[in-house]
């Protein structure tokens, strides 16, 4: 984790995020642990879920959602992207203005969100846990040592030919009920529809050029 280059980082709670995670012994990026793993119950969790509908076809939005760079997407009014690490790589960090290939199981990403034009800001870390090419799905768990835990599914079905449902399944929780209760699916809600209208309104600028 000292491989990272925190000047490199813009947002101050990223940096404290990352340097806390280095206090407590993590010393690689497989060392990160996820609150959430395949198998573990969701009993347990709140659960949230948004439908978002792309008229395009489902291996066009299969595809561009894959090889998109967050950076692109995460760049608005709530969430930036700070950076992204790999467990399959250790030296590979992404920062950035970097070089983004592809969506792949292992990769942590780090993004700051801001609340209350930004009179709040939150550190969200979560791992790519699972990609599922025949089956259009995407799962990611949130990090250890992060507001929330749980674990995410976005996944994609043909509803027509150039239909294409994006359901987008959360569960989660907190230490605060009320938390979880008020101002996480509040603000969760809006995060997603930041992400997935990118997303859609991206997809309809590239195949429309």
């Amino acid at each position: 984790m000292k491989h990272i280059s925190l000047e490199k980082i813009p947002h101050k709670r990223i940096r404290s995020f990352i340097k806390a995670q280095i206090n407590n012994d993590i010393q690689s990026v497989t060392d990160l642990e996820v609150s959430f793993r395949h198998g573990d119950s969701v009993k347990e969790y709140n659960k949230h879920e948004q439908l978002y509908l792309a008229n395009y076809k489902l291996e066009d939005v299969w595809k561009f959602y894959i090889k998109t760079s967050p950076e692109k997407v995460f760049n608005d009014k709530l969430v930036s992207f700070a950076l992204m690490l790999s467990k399959q790589n250790e030296r590979e960090v992404l920062y950035r203005k970097g070089n983004f290939l592809k969506a792949e199981i292992g990769q942590v990403y780090f993004m700051n969100v801001k609340i209350l034009r930004g009179l709040i800001q939150i550190a969200v870390s979560y791992e790519i846990i699972g990609i599922n090419n025949s089956k259009k799905y995407i799962d990611f768990a949130y990090l250890k040592g992060g507001k929330s835990t749980g674990f995410q599914r976005i996944s994609f079905s043909e509803m027509e030919p150039n239909t294409t449902q994006i359901k987008h399944t959360t569960h989660y929780k907190s230490k605060s009920k009320l938390r979880d209760r008020y101002l996480y699916p509040y603000f969760h809600t809006k995060v997603l529809e930041e992400y997935h209208l990118n997303m859609i309104g991206m997809l309809r600028g590239k195949l429309v050029s």
